[in-house]
């Protein structure tokens, strides 16, 4: 996956692809494995705005039968499913575990009914969902003795242990296709011939060149940036922030769902009750969601202590015997998200997560916020495109092509010179690619070495990024393309470490070094203010 602008320029595409978060990256994979030529411009860092704001979740659609929205659940667990097959080394399933009490709609008759109409609705073997005691539901989750309850139902969702990775996976592999990517390059208007759009206009962020991408369908999936995009500001999204932290402590073995505190106090984004939730990720936990609606520049926003501060006893309150406290807080992600209804606040509650798309004439628009059921959506978008372009739809192959990382292959081989711990961590990353970067050391045998004591990450791992998967700054590296300071700030010694080893492949000298570790440092400010 090579930055080409002049790749870009000169050809002409089926489809371009605004937008490289998960649904554009998914786009990007769907529409190269039929055969479309593809061209995707994202205006910052790949996956580094709503994508990059993940509980690590993936929905089996659960939760959706309070409202009895029966093809939300299934069309769930189908897509995990899917994920589990083609994704195997990224995604996994995570027991979660919802404390039954009382006997209204969170006691054990209504749970077991619920459980029983997903089990029907439920075609897979390993994501079923069952009852279990209070002495289970202690063992996955200590704190529950504090809770009173009389036990818990257990079902399945996906736990995606490095979701960047994702979207990263889908873009390498339409590289592989042909596809022409590129990041950190904005589009600045649709280009019009005779009442058609044939293309969109783009500068470089980082050269400064304008140029022109050419293509027959352009599919805007930028989220809360798809109205300006298009030139239209009437098409712009309503918004909403999403915030979800990172607490040092493991608190549970499996998902727990808890019901939020707020009472009968309706959400202003979700409306009505809603549930928070505990995920066991990287030997800490992750406590999301909280949402709140956002009116101004999507790229302004940012959340402030109180944000924190508030989700933070929001956990609290609704179960205190995990008495967190604010220096415990190690990260957060945030990010900004479209809601339902483009243009107007969201009608009774509704984050963007049915599926979303819309023909302004010739111009295709893709909202929604879930991992879940973005090669879903995408795969009706490509399916879109082509009746645009007035072909024939070729079947989606993308429910059973198993994604870069993905293939069944032996590694033994390739492998063999690591480390036990060394090996494992690449084949959880890469997957079946996981020899291919280890192959980057090459006769550099301190690229097989961790970059310092603290962390798992490899030197080949940024060698992989700069080279192969168009890193450019060294938050890419940290934020995106590695497990480096997704859990918590990294060491000075490990970042000093990814910049020396991205300086020797970029030509940067020690005063861009030290400016792009500044940059990083500053993504953990806020923290600072929370002991």
């Amino acid at each position: 996956m090579q930055r080409d602008l002049h790749s870009l320029a000169r050809g002409k595409f089926d489809l371009v692809v605004v937008g490289g978060g998960i649904y554009g990256a998914a786009l990007a994979w769907d529409a190269s494995l039929r055969g479309l030529g593809v061209a995707l411009i994202e205006q910052n860092d790949f996956c580094s705005a709503t994508s990059a704001n993940s509980l690590k979740l993936i929905h089996s659609g659960f939760r959706y039968l309070q409202s009895l929205d029966l093809g939300r659940v299934r069309l769930s667990l189908d897509e995990l499913a899917v994920l589990l097959k083609i994704a195997p080394h990224l995604v996994s399933p995570m027991p979660c575990l919802l404390p039954t009490k009382g006997l209204g709609k969170q006691g054990r008759p209504a749970l077991s009914v619920a459980l029983s109409l997903y089990n029907i609705l439920n075609t897979h073997n390993n994501l079923g969902g069952h009852l279990v005691s209070s002495q289970e539901a202690v063992e996955l989750f200590p704190a529950f003795a504090g809770l009173g309850g009389s036990g818990g139902a257990l079902w399945h969702d996906g736990l995606a242990h490095d979701s960047e990775r994702l979207p990263l996976s889908y873009l390498l592999g339409a590289a592989e296709l042909g596809a022409k990517l590129v990041n950190y390059a904005r589009v600045t208007g649709l280009i019009q011939e005779q009442g058609r759009t044939v293309g969109v206009e783009v500068i470089d962020r980082l050269g400064g060149d304008e140029f022109q991408v050419q293509g027959k369908v352009v599919l805007l999936a930028c989220g809360p940036w798809g109205g300006e995009a298009a030139g239209m500001s009437w098409l712009a999204p309503a918004l909403s922030t999403a915030l979800n932290l990172v607490v040092e402590r493991e608190l549970c073995k499996c998902t727990v769902a808890l019901r939020s505190p707020l009472g009968r106090q309706a959400d202003p984004v979700c409306g009505g009750h809603r549930f928070i939730f505990m995920v066991p990720w990287q030997g800490r936990t992750m406590l999301g969601t909280a949402y709140r609606l956002y009116e101004g520049d999507p790229g302004q926003a940012e959340p402030t202590r109180d944000d924190l501060l508030s989700l933070l006893g929001e956990f609290n309150t609704a179960c205190p015997e995990l008495d967190l406290a604010p220096a415990e807080v190690s990260f957060y992600h945030w990010g900004v998200m479209p809601l339902a209804r483009p243009g107007a606040k969201p009608n009774g509650g509704g984050l963007a997560a049915k599926r979303r798309i819309e023909v302004r004439g010739d111009l295709l628009m893709v909202t929604g916020s879930k991992y879940t059921t973005a090669r879903a959506v995408a795969a009706e978008a490509v399916d879109q495109a082509c009746v645009l372009m007035g072909g024939a739809i070729s079947p989606s192959r993308s429910h059973e092509q198993p994604v870069w990382g993905g293939e069944r292959l032996d590694q033994t081989a390739a492998l063999a010179g690591l480390a036990p711990g060394s090996a494992q961590h690449l084949k959880r990353q890469y997957g079946s690619r996981a020899g291919q970067v280890a192959a980057l050391a090459g006769d550099d045998p301190a690229l097989l070495k961790t970059l310092a004591p603290d962390t798992p990450v490899l030197g080949c791992e940024v060698a992989q990024a700069v080279e192969h998967e168009m890193a450019l700054k060294l938050s890419d590296v940290v934020l995106s393309r590695t497990v480096l300071g997704k859990a918590g700030r990294p060491s000075h010694e490990a970042l000093k470490a990814a910049a020396g080893l991205m300086a020797g492949r970029l030509g940067w000298d020690e005063a861009r070094q030290e400016q792009e570790m500044a940059e990083v440092f500053e993504r953990y400010r806020l923290l600072e203010d929370l002991g």
